[in-house]
């Protein structure tokens, strides 16, 4: 499969594991970054972040606004890259929002990299919804696909508290033993 430039691109295929009656089985996902000057890309994620509202979560919204918000305010970071996890095989330009497993939000800054926004469809959150459980391996694909291309700096995250766990399963580590939240991986 071939980057699309002129839209969302193609990054890599990730395996994660999909319900099939009592167990899970690898199925396909594909890891696809959105341009943020692209209006259909956008208007892709707004349909993401209306249908994730309507599942009581609102992390999508601030994840959009965080990403289209001008780099001139944050002096910091380079670049922002929006990430999503989708069951779509192709036709990347037109972002099918039912398909979105999951997405996130990175930051590439001068002296580290920082995972700001990371959340899996949330009808699909297996934290509160455990018999709902469609997929595994969501975030851990977006996650990991972060851990392998970007070696240069360490990866901080802030992470909720229900996370914790999840972070350290994927190797990154408490940076201060009184706010354990403030996690990073360094390769």
């Amino acid at each position: 499969m071939n980057p699309i430039s002129f839209t969302a691109s193609y990054k890599t295929s990730a395996v994660i594991q999909a319900r099939r009656g009592d167990s899970f089985n690898p199925v396909q996902a594909y890891i696809v970054e959105i341009d943020k000057n692209n209006a259909e890309d956008l208007n892709s994620l707004h349909k993401v972040s209306r249908l994730w509202n309507k599942e009581n979560s609102n992390l999508m919204s601030y994840m959009l606004a965080d990403f289209i918000q001008d780099l001139d305010l944050k002096p910091d970071v380079n670049e922002n890259h929006c990430l999503i996890l989708t069951t779509q095989k192709d036709n990347f330009e037109n972002i099918d929002p039912q398909k979105v497993l999951g997405a996130m939000l990175f930051s590439e800054e001068n002296m580290e990299n920082e995972l700001n926004w990371l959340q899996v469809q949330p009808k699909y959150n297996s934290k509160f919804k455990p018999v709902s459980r469609r997929y595994k391996g969501v975030g851990t694909a977006l996650v990991s696909y972060l851990k392998a291309k970007f070696t240069d700096k360490p990866i901080y995250v802030y992470s909720s508290n229900t996370a914790i766990d999840f972070y350290k399963k994927l190797g990154f580590n408490t940076y201060d033993d009184k706010y354990p939240c403030s996690m990073y991986y360094e390769a």
